[in-house]
């Protein structure tokens, strides 16, 4: 059975696609991976002559391919969230016409928060803090239980993600995908058939 927090962002996402007036300023985004040697398992054959190469040995180095609309960024490292925000801010985010809607997923480098709430092993300081910069009453008088669970109680509606605020500085407003449900990004069916998989 699926999980009610998976439900409810299914939910919200496609309460907010359904908003959507104009499709042709949406941009689904996302990366994937190739490996160099990367080869079809199977593949058409000419039955008169032999007609098949040898696979090469190994993966090979991995090549990362960002595609958002007409941004491509090809790196031949592995994807962090430095690597993701600079192809954001230098070829997605110029490339967009004003105002586009961004979907994608929840990829960790996607995902680094501003401001992220505190762990249940910091300082009780740390927590007070997070709170009242958040307008929510709390001391150091406090036991830390308490503030743990204020910060618990309040922490899902105050994330903000460091991409998604550089969108709107530009105009953008960025949908993301609720988790387990690459279906919804048109992205995902296309790098399915250029792969091969």
């Amino acid at each position: 059975m699926e999980r009610g927090d998976i439900q409810l962002k299914r939910y919200d996402f496609l309460r907010e696609a359904k908003k959507i007036t104009d499709w042709n300023n949406v941009v689904f985004l996302d990366e994937t991976w190739l490996n160099a040697n990367h080869t079809l398992s199977r593949t058409w054959t000419d039955n008169t002559r032999a007609s098949s190469s040898k696979a090469p040995m190994g993966k090979g180095s991995r090549l990362i391919i960002c595609h958002a609309g007409s941004a491509v960024k090809k790196h031949h490292e592995e994807m962090n969230a430095a690597v993701f925000k600079d192809w954001f801010t230098t070829q997605l985010l110029p490339s967009l016409p004003e105002p586009s809607i961004i979907i994608m997923d929840n990829a960790p480098y996607h995902s680094v928060q501003v401001d992220k709430a505190p762990a249940s092993n910091e300082k009780k300081s740390v927590h007070v803090a997070w709170l009242e910069r958040h307008g929510i009453e709390a001391n150091m008088e406090m036991m830390k239980p308490e503030l743990e669970k204020l910060v618990k109680k309040n922490k899902e509606e105050k994330i903000r993600y460091e991409i998604d605020e550089l969108a709107q500085a530009n105009g953008h407003q960025v949908l993301r995908l609720p988790p387990y449900h690459c279906q919804y990004n048109a992205i995902e069916l296309i790098w399915t058939q250029i792969k091969g998989i």
